[in-house]
């Protein structure tokens, strides 16, 4: 069916909301895969700021105790 004879048979209006539809469904597909993707990479972010904030931590205890000792 082509579209002359389908806005002929239904209407312009049914016609563009049919457009519209597939248009809001077509960026919200592709809004949710944007997000997954954003997602896994905070994910990852995350991941390696929680293993300096680690690494730091341990830092700051080592340091503390070599002080502790030095003031002994």
């Amino acid at each position: 069916m082509d579209w002359v004879q389908l806005i002929s048979s239904v209407g312009f209006p049914i016609v563009a909301c049919l457009g519209m539809g597939w248009y809001v469904k077509y960026q919200t597909d592709n809004y949710r895969s944007e997000v997954k993707e954003m997602q896994k990479e905070h994910k990852e972010e995350i991941g390696k700021m929680s293993e300096a904030l680690n690494n730091n931590t341990e830092a700051l205890i080592k340091l503390t105790e070599k002080l502790d000792k030095e003031n002994k």
